[in-house]
């Protein structure tokens, strides 16, 4: 064969490979999808997870199901599906601890969060909240700043855990002297949980949605939330940025992903489909409820907000020492 047809021949295959991609693209779904979730039922990863799922399985008249894969805070789930075949047939609820927080702590962790995935859709998120033990004695974030730096001894703050977002938001109010804080990092957010509605630790750096009730009565202090905006259903609650400490914004987000390379169609009508379940009422209406947090963006926007957060943490992680 001369190099003219052999040229020839590799144009024809590559024509015809295109050609089946797309064919199979407009075919799917025609089997059960599966959506990874890379922790544990009932946190927000899995609630979100579970919504949209039930909101592309009615979409598309096919079956997406859930499978939740722990281990390694988020890690084992993300590297099998990165590993996974391009089919559009395997899918991941992506997340800040995961993809953000872990690799910017771990460059080893086994995947690159924003080259070895496609970025689909963002979900939503959920905000963390820094609250005291009444019995500290404090109002406002002001005051527990008054107090810990009148104190000899630094006040116990909980948080998650190394990685988590409360444990950044502390180190970040640490490294500029903000407060005489001791992180105390638990393994995961029940035994904090525990220990601080036990009245075991004074203050937390905790997910909102498991405070509110406590708050209600009085027993603890809501004082500042890392989001951006107000929280309704904790609207006196002031954010770190209206306090003036823009370094302790954060959320943690969860987004629809998948291994790279997905056909591109599949990504459009998953995205479209995305987009049109948190922009429903319904939708708006159980985020607020729950004191989630909603952003809506288009497949590129989404990678650039992953990317951009991955080089923010990085920074921080490196300056703070923290890198593992």
């Amino acid at each position: 064969m001369n190099r003219v047809n052999g040229l020839a021949l590799a144009a024809a295959l590559l024509a015809f490979a295109l050609s089946s991609s797309a064919l199979h693209a407009q075919d799917w779904p025609n089997k059960p999808v599966r959506v990874v979730v890379p922790f544990g039922a009932g946190g927000a990863a899995d609630r979100l997870g579970r919504m949209a799922a039930d909101h592309l399985s009615r979409a598309f008249k096919q079956q997406f199901f859930v499978e939740n894969r722990v281990g390694a805070g988020g890690a084992v789930a993300s590297t099998a599906v990165a590993r996974a075949d391009a089919d559009g047939y395997t899918l991941l609820i992506g997340g800040s601890g995961p993809h953000i927080m872990g690799p910017a702590e771990n460059p080893n962790i086994g995947y690159n969060p924003v080259g070895d995935f496609t970025h689909i859709a963002m979900i939503g998120g959920e905000s963390y909240a820094l609250s005291a033990q009444a019995s500290l004695g404090v109002k406002s974030f002001k005051e527990l700043i008054a107090l810990s730096k009148s104190r000899a001894d630094p006040i116990n703050c909980g948080t998650p855990g190394a990685g988590s977002l409360g444990q950044l938001v502390i180190e970040a109010m640490l490294l500029k002297k903000v407060a005489n804080f001791n992180h105390v990092p638990y393994r995961g957010g029940a035994p904090l949980l525990t220990d601080f509605f036990g009245n075991h630790v004074p203050t937390a750096m905790t997910p909102i949605l498991p405070i509110i009730q406590h708050a209600a009565t009085g027993a603890i202090v809501p004082l500042a939330v890392t989001s951006t905006e107000r929280i309704p259903l904790m609207k006196d609650v002031p954010t770190f940025q209206e306090l003036g400490y823009p370094e302790a914004n954060g959320a943690i987000w969860f987004w629809l992903a998948g291994p790279k390379s997905l056909p591109a169609p599949v990504v459009e009508r998953l995205n479209r489909e995305v987009r049109r379940f948190i922009s429903d009422p319904a939708t708006k209406q159980q985020f607020e409820k729950t004191a989630l947090l909603s952003m809506d963006a288009d497949v590129p926007a989404l990678t650039k907000y992953i990317a951009d957060e991955l080089k923010r943490w990085t920074a921080f992680v490196e300056e703070k020492g923290l890198k593992k």
